[in-house]
């Protein structure tokens, strides 16, 4: 697609005509074939200028003289077919008509596997290219693991034609395995999709060291999809190098042809605020936020149905990361922007952009619950329900997973308010959904049936009925044993978190013993998570210590009580030195436990000594809370 200066200089020589003015009269033969390609091109440079609904128009009646042309001479015009389904396909997606496009890509490939049995040396290229396509299409469509399957093929296909001519198809290649390793993440296979996206980085280093004019913007994308991948799996500041070497190659090559590549900086740098805010690199990643925000606004000005959309997702992004420095009335705008801009996208093209509106409201939603105005929170909440309940009407199997993760949302912002009986009536219906989704796609929903009776075991919990909750929760810690087994970096956190409400449930019903057990192995989940990546598991390993130690000496193990007390003094100390606002109420209850056992212990001095640490901190927090 041409986009940035090589599209204006395009648009300059042929000024883009209205689609009315290109004849759409019947064609046969060559001159069928001929006008069908000056079709696609227009709409090439439709969709380049933003007119999705013209483009896709446009394919269509490409689209329909080629099937005409190939049903009267098939040897003839099927390849042509193909290469014109496949810009329909295209234009469907980006007109957000899933289904549809979803049917011309199983058209377009069921073609290009006809043609490769007639001539695979002519034909396998292309069939495997729009495998990568349709495998794409599945995923947008809800169909995980048909999506898996296709992009797999893919790869397989393009590995076999890469090893007769690699530098013929290891492009082709390395954007088959990106998007395989887009496929293993969403079915929940993380650390797979880790190992898939980092050979996708070698082909592309590989070809950029042969051929770096052409080659480098591959390089860049490639580093971009793998940063999020590498974080997902705890390799965090790994993913913060590879996010800044992608910046670094898109900003080069937006400066040596400037607007070449514009969008792509800015999603690059998106992808720079997520892996930086991992690693507590704030004032970094809002930087990088407010640089993505600041270029779709400029490419918005000049394209604005092309890149309003991109505006409204990157602001989302930008109150995240004011969030994440507590400038909570700034990341409040902006996602006020972001909401008022959608909802205009999406009263003029419901079917294209309400996906937007529930995006919008939903990170909304997040900004009110963090300046604590729970209502407002709720209402944005309930308007993504409801939205999602009418896209479910529509398309179900696309939906499905997007209303069962709103209604899980909408539980927890229930939860919250005290609103205990809609929160657990909510978080029931998340469940029932989830389970359905299990039973059809296990590897992709797993997971997020085990975080859905987190929140039903913490509503079952303070409703009093404690039985219920251990039992939700024992179900998740079950699920999470078994994610463990199959990919522990990406799930033992979730297990460790679990198995500290399993503790809390044991407490609760009094198995004392058995509470014990469960604190005592978060902890050792803990601590191994905290010496791989302290920045991102420290702040959860020391409220674990914290209540370790307080279950120890509950239960008379008076010396592991103190060393464990210790150890989490030692940490709060260190966290509350970093950020004091976040840790320093939780230093002081740490404190106050470890003077206790160490009073009980018979070290008296020790224990005077922490209690006077205890008072001038709490002195220090009552004078700023007064300010």
């Amino acid at each position: 697609m041409l986009t940035g200066a090589s599209y204006r200089a395009v648009t300059t020589v042929f000024p883009i005509p209205r689609l009315s003015d290109v004849s759409l009269s019947p064609h046969v033969g060559p001159e069928g074939a001929a006008h069908a390609a000056r079709l696609l091109e227009l709409s090439e440079r439709l969709a380049g200028s933003g007119r999705r609904g013209e483009a896709l128009d446009a394919a269509r009646e490409a689209g329909q003289i080629l099937r005409g042309l190939a049903r009267v001479d098939p040897e003839r015009y099927l390849a042509d077919l193909a290469e014109g389904l496949t810009v329909l396909a295209l234009r469907l997606s980006q007109a957000r008509r899933i289904r549809e496009g979803v049917g011309v890509s199983r058209e377009t490939a069921r073609i290009r596997r006809r043609l490769t049995q007639q001539d695979y040396d002519a034909h396998a290229p292309g069939l495997a290219e729009s495998l990568r396509r349709l495998a794409v299409d599945l995923s947008a469509a809800g169909e995980l693991r048909d999506a898996l399957s296709t992009a797999q093929e893919s790869v397989d296909l393009f590995r076999s034609l890469s090893r007769g001519t690699p530098s013929t198809y290891d492009t082709g290649l390395a954007q088959a395995l990106t998007t395989l390793a887009c496929r293993l993440s969403e079915s929940g296979r993380p650390s797979d999709a880790f190992v898939i996206a980092q050979q996708a980085v070698s082909v592309r280093r590989r070809l950029a060291q042969t051929d770096p004019d052409s080659q480098v913007l591959g390089l860049a994308a490639a580093l971009s999809s793998l940063a999020p991948r590498l974080r997902t799996v705890g390799y965090v500041d790994e993913a913060l190098d590879q996010a800044r070497e992608a910046v670094d190659l898109y900003r080069r090559l937006d400066e040596d042809e400037p607007g070449s590549c514009t969008g792509e900086l800015a999603e690059a740098l998106k992808v720079l605020a997520a892996c930086g805010a991992a690693v507590g690199c704030h004032e970094e990643a809002l930087e990088a936020a407010e640089e993505a925000a600041a270029l779709y606004r400029g490419l918005a000005r000049r394209t604005p149905a092309l890149h309003t959309p991109e505006v409204v997702r990157c602001l989302g992004t930008l109150a995240r990361r004011l969030s994440d420095v507590g400038r909570h009335h700034e990341a409040l705008a902006a996602t006020q922007e972001a909401v008022s801009i959608s909802r205009a996208l999406a009263h003029s093209a419901p079917d294209t952009h309400l996906p937007d509106l529930a995006d919008a409201l939903k990170a909304h939603a997040a900004c009110l619950r963090d300046a604590d105005r729970l209502d407002g929170a709720l209402a944005a909440s309930r308007e993504v329900v409801s939205i999602r309940r009418t896209q479910v009407r529509s398309s179900p199997t696309t939906y499905t997973p997007a209303l069962a993760e709103s209604l899980y949302t909408l539980a927890v912002g229930l939860y919250t308010a005290s609103q205990l009986h809609e929160s657990l009536t909510t978080a029931r219906e998340s469940i029932d959904i989830y389970r359905r989704l299990v039973r059809a796609n296990p590897a992709s929903h797993t997971a997020d049936l085990a975080r859905a009776l987190n929140i039903l075991t913490l509503n079952l919990n303070r409703a009093g009925r404690m039985n219920e909750a251990l039992a939700a929760v024992q179900e998740a810690v079950t699920i999470y044993r078994s994610l463990v087994q199959i990919d522990p970096a990406a799930y033992k956190p979730d297990l460790a978190a679990c198995l500290h409400n399993v503790a809390t449930c044991l407490g609760d019903t009094g198995h004392r013993s058995a509470a014990l057990a469960a604190i005592r192995e978060t902890a050792v989940i803990r601590r191994e998570l905290a010496e791989r990546d302290p920045a991102t598991h420290a702040p959860a390993l020391a409220p674990c210590l914290h209540r370790l130690a307080k279950r120890l000496a509950e239960a008379g193990h008076r010396g592991e009580a103190l060393e464990t007390a210790r150890e989490a003094a030692d940490l709060y100390r260190s966290l509350t030195r970093r950020q004091p606002q976040t840790f320093s109420q939780g230093l002081a209850d740490t404190l106050g436990t470890y003077a206790s056992v160490l009073q009980w212990s018979g070290q008296e001095s020790d224990a005077a000594r922490v209690r006077r640490e205890l008072e001038v901190m709490t002195e220090q927090m009552a004078r700023k809370s007064s300010v």
